[in-house]
């Protein structure tokens, strides 16, 4: 039986059945087989008549299924492999009206003074913006996009 983890959802696979976490507790589970340092619980999934605690080593990162019985009784042990973590490739990008009305005013006002704001929706809808306002606007696109991982290309 193959087993796999996503870390993001807290889901164990075996094969290609999905297990939600129960419990999300953490806890000191034993020791290591790679370094002899602790295991710490990340969830635990019912499996039937089994019970599987997803740990991973305090000190070499390794990710174990400790399983045990009904009854808590240790049966086994199996090192797990970790399903990838989808990494975008870039922020989303904001060029369009229809792009920037959804961007929720709070975020703008936080980096944008008011005609700056003013400015990206008369450029985001084609009209002839206050030129230094759009200027000051521009320049702060990066601050922008730090925060809130949202690219403006307008």
């Amino acid at each position: 039986m193959e087993y796999r983890y996503d870390l993001n959802e807290k889901t164990l696979y075996i094969d290609e059945n999905r297990i939600p976490a129960h419990s999300l507790e953490n806890n000191e589970i034993g020791n290591c087989t790679n370094c002899d340092s602790i295991l710490m619980s990340l969830s635990y999934h019912a499996t039937g008549e089994y019970m599987a605690v997803i740990t991973r080593c305090t000190s070499c990162g390794a990710f174990y299924a400790n399983i045990y019985d009904s009854d808590w009784n240790w049966v086994d042990e199996i090192q797990v492999m970790l399903l990838p973590i989808p990494i975008p490739i870039s922020n989303p990008v904001i060029d369009s009206w229809e792009d920037l009305k959804n961007v929720p005013i709070k975020k703008l006002e936080a980096v944008f003074s008011k005609g700056e704001i003013e400015a990206l929706f008369d450029r985001a809808k084609d009209r002839t913006p206050v030129r230094q306002y759009l200027y000051r606007a521009r320049k702060k696109y990066e601050l922008f996009e730090e925060i809130f991982d949202l690219r403006l290309e307008l």
